[in-house]
């Protein structure tokens, strides 16, 4: 998954075909960066963000190994986190990254397992 692709509409097979060996490439070079920096292989989580990506994208790459996705749009997260996504991959977490609005609060609380910042405290009291 690639940040230059703005797209909404679904990749075309062979664009999602590319995920695993793109992660691959990505994992090896944490990996590499983390032991140049005297951390263990496999201290650094790799977040996916799967903005504008279509739900085949994000099937990929959980083939390919992927468990930690972020988004910061709640409704497109809804989307392609559903109950039978999580069903099928129980290990996949979704973060909510980036900016929330406080009226996707309860949204964002029932599917994500984590919300990485609050920056109000009536988003932290909708939280809540």
């Amino acid at each position: 998954m690639n940040d230059t692709s703005h797209r909404h509409d679904p990749a075309p097979d062979s664009a999602c075909a590319d995920v695993a060996p793109r992660l691959a490439t990505i994992r090896a070079r944490i990996d590499a960066a983390a032991s140049a920096a005297g951390r263990a292989a496999g201290s650094v989580e790799l977040v996916a963000v799967s903005k504008f990506h279509p739900l085949g994208a994000v099937e990929a790459a959980l083939q390919a190994g992927q468990r930690l996705f972020g988004e910061n749009r709640v409704q497109e997260a809804r989307s392609k986190f559903t109950p039978a996504l999580r069903e099928a991959w129980p290990q996949a977490r979704l973060h909510i990254i980036g900016a929330l609005q406080t009226n996707k609060a309860l949204d964002a609380v029932r599917i994500a397992d984590m919300i990485e910042s609050l920056d109000r405290p009536a988003l932290a009291d909708a939280v809540a």
